[in-house]
């Protein structure tokens, strides 16, 4: 107790208590910043990549057929090409954490289109 009393009434140059203190809350609000970053991050990229998901990647592409030597054979003839996008091509999962570091509750976040 005498310690403590003597650490609060300090006022010799460096005052060590209150440089403690600060430094003290200053680890807490960048640890507790960083992991709300790192959250807020890790949704972002999961919307980003639903979007990049979403995109419709069916084509069409007609065949060709070239005479080079105007003789009315093809020379050269290339097939028609396609493919059709399904629903089942669309498919995205949201990955929540269900688990969490020591301390820290999981957060469920529930995507809804915009």
């Amino acid at each position: 107790m005498n310690r403590l009393h003597l650490m609060w009434t300090e006022d010799d140059g460096v005052l060590s208590f209150e440089w403690t203190l600060l430094l003290t809350l200053l680890t807490i609000g960048i640890v507790s910043g960083l992991a709300g970053a790192r959250d807020a991050i890790i949704d972002e990229l999961g919307d980003v990549a639903e979007a990049a998901q979403s995109f419709n990647q069916s084509y069409f592409l007609a065949g060709v057929s070239l005479d080079f030597d105007g003789d009315t054979v093809p020379d050269f003839t290339t097939e028609d090409s396609e493919f059709t996008e399904t629903a089942a091509d669309q498919f995205f999962q949201d990955c929540a954490r269900t688990t969490a570091p020591v301390g820290q509750t999981p957060q469920t976040v529930t995507d809804v289109p915009s």
